[in-house]
């Protein structure tokens, strides 16, 4: 759970400050900051996902030209 935590407080930080940086706005750069943790999360599950499902497929075939 701290894990999960320290990782979310991160990546709010840097998306936070990165936004800050562009806009110069408070309330732009907090939701960007609260949705970036979110996404890439929702993001890199969905990918394990993906990779699992491609690692049982056949692998493909090469037509060597």
């Amino acid at each position: 759970m701290a894990r999960a935590i320290k990782y979310a407080a991160t990546h709010f930080s840097i998306a936070f400050s990165m936004s800050y940086a562009v806009n110069q706005s408070v309330l732009a750069s907090t939701a960007i900051g609260v949705a970036e943790p979110i996404a890439f999360a929702f993001g890199r599950r969905a990918f394990r996902q993906d990779a699992g499902r491609q690692a049982v497929r056949e692998p493909a075939k090469v037509c060597a030209g």
